[in-house]
This record gives structure tokens, sequence and C-alpha cells, in this order.
């Protein structure tokens, strides 16, 4: 009697061969590094949850619902249990899509998203007031341009890194963006004193036009990790605490709207793909707007005001 070929399901793979899936649509879509590096962060939580080699039709609702009531009971913040449904919602619905699980809804679990301290205004002094050249290093020269450029530009920490002295052009002021989060490159302006500031940083520089723009005290690449150790340093040394390099960019956001740019403006600078990732950046904006004249306008006042002035009149009267 002869045996009848059965065809293996998809859904008999593992949990690791779906995320192998995953990773591969993600490459052919073009996501960037650091894209992939989320979603891989994302695996490897939930592999401490969940034995990867297990199939993927474990994956379900109650399944996921399990997996943040895991992480809730850790000692990371609610913002990270955020994060981490997030990168894996992503992931399960990649899943769903290609039928190698049952569809089921997602629900992310709720959280406040803490304001975001910036720089003030004081900070700002201390970190902008430039250095003695005739006594400075040069590493401490390189971190005070950084600071402005990060000030000036809001722009990544990768994207800075990765600078090259070719795309800045200083004569039509604009620096052009290679290494992007999104992959796109773009042209962004650059104001006069940033110009100013650029231009003699790289009279001691020196360099051709393929060489990293900010680079290390050798001349080579200044890392990613490298220029956040340099940042910190030189914020601390400066009586700074604060020495987050994302935060000159929540910085720019945050001091570009009190100068009345308009936020579409401020998301094409940015380079957000969306207008409300904008919007969260601009949270913490106007508390000193909102205390602006707020007695002024505010109805409980005009009625108190009012009812004083009829009061008054009634008086005199």
């Amino acid at each position: 009697m002869s045996e009848i070929i059965k065809m293996k399901n998809n859904c008999e793979i593992s949990i690791e061969e779906g995320f192998n899936k995953f990773f591969r649509w993600c490459k052919l879509k073009g996501f960037s590094d650091y894209t992939l590096e989320f979603y891989d962060e994302s695996r490897m939580n939930f592999a401490r949850f969940k034995n990867l080699e297990d199939p993927i039709t474990d994956i379900n609702r109650e399944l996921l619902e399990d997996y943040i009531l895991f992480l809730q009971k850790t000692d990371i913040t609610s913002v990270t249990v955020y994060t981490y449904a997030r990168g894996l919602k992503r992931v399960f619905n990649y899943f769903m899509d290609n039928n190698l699980i049952e569809p089921f809804n997602i629900e992310l679990p709720k959280v406040e998203i803490p304001i975001r301290e910036i720089y003030t205004e004081a900070e700002l002094k201390k970190l902008l007031k430039k250095p003695n050249l005739k006594k400075c290093r040069f590493s401490e020269y390189r971190n005070w341009v950084i600071v402005n450029y990060l000030l000036g530009t809001g722009q990544r920490r990768n994207t800075v890194t990765n600078l090259k002295i070719g795309d800045v052009d200083l004569e039509n002021k604009l620096v052009r963006l290679r290494v992007m989060k999104n992959r796109r490159e773009t042209i962004l302006p650059l104001t006069a004193s940033l110009v100013s500031i650029l231009d003699e940083y790289l009279s001691y520089r020196g360099g051709e036009e393929d060489d990293y723009l900010f680079c290390a005290q050798d001349g080579g690449k200044l890392g990613n990790n490298s220029l956040t150790n340099a940042i910190r340093k030189y914020n601390h040394r400066r009586g700074v605490q604060k020495s987050s390099i994302h935060l000159f960019r929540h910085t720019f956001a945050y001091m570009s709207t009190n100068n009345k740019m308009d936020v579409l403006r401020i998301q094409r600078l940015l380079c957000h793909a969306r207008l409300d990732t904008t919007q969260k950046y601009l949270r913490q904006f106007g508390f000193a707007e909102l205390q602006k004249d707020y007695e002024k306008y505010n109805p409980l006042e005009n009625l108190q005001e009012k009812s004083v002035a009829r009061a008054w009149s009634s008086k005199r009267r």
C-alpha cells in the first residue's frame, strides 16, 4: 500500500523560524540597521519568557498578555514594557499577515510617557562657552563644535558621527545627510553662526572630503559610543549633569517652537515621517507660554473682574 504524501504546513515552524522570516522580509523592505536592532532586541527579550524553539502556533493573545504581565513584574519602566510590546506587535502582525498564526487583536499596555527635560538656557550657556584655543586640547574644541552642531541642527547621533567633510557646503550653508534612520538622504540648511564655527573648526581639523567631519583624536572615525562618552565628560566638566545627546534634539524642537517656528517646518528639519512624532517632542512646550497672560484670558478671572466691576458700579450709585 502506497503512503500518502502530506505537505508540511507553514504553521509547523518554530517561533525562531518565524522571526527569521520576519527579518528576511525587513531586509527586503530596506529597513535600517537601527530598526532591525530594535526588532532583534524585542526577540531577545521575548526569548527570556518563551522558548523560541516552541511551535509558532503557541502565539496568541493570552500568551502576549502573559508576556506583558511578566515584564511588568520586572524592574523595568512602564515605558520600556510598552516599547518591548510594540516591537512584538509588528512581528506578530507579520505572522498573522502570512498565515503563520491565527489572527487576534493586539492591544498595547497604556503608559504615561514622562515629559522629557530639555537643556535649560543656563546649562546651554555653560556648554556653548568657547574654550581657549591656545590652551585646550583638540578633543575639547571638537566637543564644543559638536555641541553647537547638535543644538543648531537637532540631528541624530548616528547621522552626526557619519558626516563626511564633503557633506558640508559652507558656501551655500547646507549639509547633506547620508546616514539617516529612514535611509533617505536629505539636504538641510545651516545657520550663519554654525557655518562660521565649522569653517574655523575645519581650519584646525584639516582632512580630505571623504574624511569624517567629527573625528577621533587620531583623525579616525568617532563612533557612537565614543561620542556619547565624550559629550558626557564634556558636559560634566562644565557643571551640567545632563549628558544625553538625544536631549539636544528635543531642546532644538522646543526652542524652535518657542521662537515661533511652525511645527511642520520642525518636522521637516527633524526628518520625522509623521507629524505626531514631532508633536510628542513638543509635549513639554509652552509652560512659560501658558503662564504668559494666563489671567488675562482665563474665564474665571474675567468673570471675577466683571463681577467686581458690577459691584463697584452699584456702590457708586
